[in-house]
């Protein structure tokens, strides 16, 4: 029930009104049948037509409310039963309208079945069995006509034709498939990334101004007592005044420090004074410091510098990765290797935790993967994480020409 829905969203009004448009235009058939027809005989075909022409105002009706998007795909299919019906009672009264005429008829309903197929997005099930239902329409239309001693050759290699296009229309339905599933995985990842970005944006706000209240605000205040107590009360020995003045010299110091690591939080300015190699050198260093996790760091061929986003990317990337090191992987040890060889840049993480669950084995990534997947993507790059004994991530992105050293 959910992949009905599901498909419904996914096809656009438009795509409805066309085929409402198709099914009135049914209406230029009359003259046709006035012309081959005569009157016993069009009395036989006109219902069908009357009804094709109705369910075709109903589909053109519905495509201006709720009902054109809840049942798009329903109404699709009642409109393309309905011409197929037409044309094959059309076919049973005028059989032979030109010699080629069953021909006709069998390309007319494989080009109906596979435009609907790539128009509506029909699963394969779908597409098969309403292919399965034109071919044996119109081989119960040729099979009575043969019993009535009329030529049957015309509508074998009709017939022929009509399989082989209901068999194509079935392939191209399974790729439209697999693009669909591919494309919703897409956006739910899409969205699912632009929620964590804004989760993340207000929890980087929040501890910004935690930070500032608590840490820098604690600081400067007692600061501020020490100087107050300087001018209110000013000791009477030099010893007392020294080891007031050490204490203010502290609190400072202790409030650079504080002010320096909130900045690095937000941009490292290492990244910006000496590069991607330094930085990344203080990043693991520091990881292994605060986490316990012994965490190394190794490049070669790395250009001394790189591009602003490139640097940017590479970092926040690894910084990301060591974040899922510490929440996910159980990890004691973690290798991280940047490698830059024929205009590439090769960046891997590596883990001896407890690998990927399950799921992201399976496909679906957690946010903060997606996230790195993204930050690779807009760069031109690519990633893939596989899991073993641990984790292992790799991300390749392309680099401009640029003077390489040892590193």
């Amino acid at each position: 029930m959910a992949d009905e829905r599901h498909g419904a969203d996914l096809t656009p009004r438009p795509q409805l009104r066309l085929a409402a448009l198709l099914a009135l235009s049914t209406l230029l058939f009359v003259p046709l049948l006035v012309h081959y027809l005569e009157p016993p005989a069009l009395l036989k075909v006109a219902p069908f037509y009357g009804l094709a022409a109705a369910l075709g105002a109903a589909v053109l009706l519905a495509t201006y409310t709720s009902l054109g998007t809840r049942y798009a795909e329903r109404l699709s299919l009642l409109f393309v039963l309905g011409l197929t019906s037409d044309l094959l009672v059309y076919l049973y009264v005028k059989p032979y309208a030109t010699p080629t005429y069953p021909a006709i008829v069998a390309n007319l309903l494989t080009c109906l079945l596979m435009g609907s197929a790539a128009l509506y997005s029909w699963r394969t099930r779908r597409t098969v069995l309403v292919g399965a239902m034109m071919c044996v329409g119109f081989a119960l239309v040729g099979a009575i006509l043969s019993s009535r001693g009329l030529p049957g050759a015309p509508f074998g290699l009709a017939i022929g034709s009509l399989v082989a296009g209901v068999v194509t229309a079935a392939a191209s339905a399974r790729v439209i498939e697999r693009f669909r599933t591919s494309l919703a995985q897409r956006q739910d990842e899409l969205a699912a990334l632009s929620t964590r970005l804004m989760t993340v944006h207000e929890e980087e706000r929040r501890r910004v101004s935690r930070e500032l209240h608590e840490e820098l605000g604690s600081s400067l205040t007692a600061i501020l007592s020490y100087l107050w107590l300087f001018d209110r009360q000013r000791p009477e020995d030099l010893r007392t005044l020294q080891s007031r003045a050490a204490d203010a010299r502290r609190l400072v110091a202790k409030t650079i420090a504080e002010m320096r690591e909130l900045s690095q939080g937000l941009r490292p300015s290492a990244l910006d004074d000496y590069g991607l190699l330094p930085s990344l050198d203080s990043q693991v260093k520091e990881f292994t410091e605060r986490h316990g996790i012994v965490a190394t760091f190794t490049a070669d061929g790395v250009p001394e510098r790189l591009p602003a986003d490139i640097e940017t990317a590479v970092y926040r990337i690894t910084q990301e990765a060591l974040t899922n090191v510490v929440r996910h992987a159980g990890a004691r040890h973690v290798r991280v290797a940047l490698t830059a060889m024929d205009g590439e840049l090769r960046l891997e993480v590596e883990d001896d935790g407890v690998g990927l669950a399950p799921k992201r084995k399976n496909g679906e990534l957690g946010t903060g993967l997606i996230g790195i997947r993204e930050r690779v993507r807009a760069l031109g790059g690519s990633a893939s994480i596989t899991s073993g004994s641990g984790a292992h991530l790799c991300v390749r992105l392309p680099i401009p020409g640029a003077r390489a050293v040892r590193a």
